[in-house]
């Protein structure tokens, strides 16, 4: 009995198809499992040994196999799956390869590069994702290779945050310490960005499923969790460099459906209201053009 012919048993009430379809599946667990630890440098055999794995290898596989068997249920259980789309396993891999990696990166401890590598790691994390800069555009900056670039990308850097500057006695407001006077908004102008959101989601809730899956999961908005492209790319059977193609796409189609939209008129009439009110006879500039659309939804995201 095939995967999908299991699953079909299970949504259709049976629960011991569940069981079935999670022992069969087991090979496929732990071979990510096997994956993920490799890249992590975690593979490695018994010295006395040579054909098995090392006890610390081990109880690592035994986790990870832990992580990848809670993803496998969760995914099956949430009915997610469409049949027509995909085979399981290839429904599946993301999800079990992102999860396995997440608990490698949080539990493995630092990465460890050298001072000229951690440099162009940081440089090319900046392009990216504080300059709104394409992978390829960063690679002919740098003068490195595409795939060079991807990975220093996907790299799990810390940077410092704000909790990382003020005494761990301190039990007030981080924020507040560091920037006095400065984090207060006027009423109108927290209106104006909540509506400005708001209006935003009309116009991404437009856009076709895979763009909206692709544009949210990119920025990390609208109930979308921010994903990295790689997992993206796997889940939408994608290359990389297609999906951040496909995420420009649809940003264009923000823009080119911003011109008479409900945010356009919301943004234009704010800014009209907010002019000092000229005399009668020189209301030149309360006649310019409704403003472009350019980059202010991302703006209005980040608000």
């Amino acid at each position: 009995m095939t995967n999908e012919e299991l699953i079909r048993q299970y949504c259709d009430g049976d629960e011991a198809a569940l069981d079935k379809l999670y022992r069969r599946n087991l090979g496929l667990i732990r071979s990510i499992a096997k994956e993920a630890a490799s890249e992590f440098n975690c593979l490695h055999m018994d010295s006395d040994l040579p054909e098995e794995f090392s006890a610390y290898t081990k109880t690592i596989l035994d986790d990870l196999c832990g992580e990848g068997a809670l993803e496998f249920l969760t995914r099956i259980q949430s009915r997610e799956y469409d049949e027509s789309r995909a085979m399981l396993t290839t429904y599946l891999y993301p999800y079990l390869k992102g999860r396995m990696t997440r608990w490698l990166e949080q539990n493995i401890g630092n990465l460890v590069l050298s001072k000229d590598e951690m440099t162009a790691v940081r440089q090319a994390q900046k392009l990216y994702h504080a300059d709104w800069k394409d992978i390829n555009e960063i690679a002919e900056e740098m003068d490195i290779p595409e795939l060079r670039v991807s990975r220093y990308v996907r790299y799990n850097t810390h940077f410092f945050g704000v909790y990382d500057l003020i005494p761990e006695d301190y039990d007030g407001d981080p924020f507040e310490r560091l920037m006095p006077g400065k984090l207060s908004a006027p009423a109108e102008r927290i209106v104006y960005r909540k509506v400005c959101v708001e209006l935003l989601r009309e116009l991404f809730d437009a856009l076709p499923k895979k763009d909206r899956d692709i544009l949210g999961k990119c920025y990390g908005i609208f109930g979308f969790e921010k994903t990295p492209l790689k997992e993206i790319g796997m889940y939408h059977m994608m290359k990389e460099s297609a999906v951040e193609k496909a995420k420009d796409r649809a940003i264009k189609k923000l823009e080119k459906a911003y011109p008479g939209s409900k945010l356009q008129l919301w943004m234009t009439v704010y800014r009209i209201m907010r002019r000092p009110i000229l005399p009668p006879e020189d209301d030149t500039e309360l006649r310019s053009s409704f403003p472009s659309m350019s980059m202010r939804w991302q703006r209005s995201m980040a608000c």
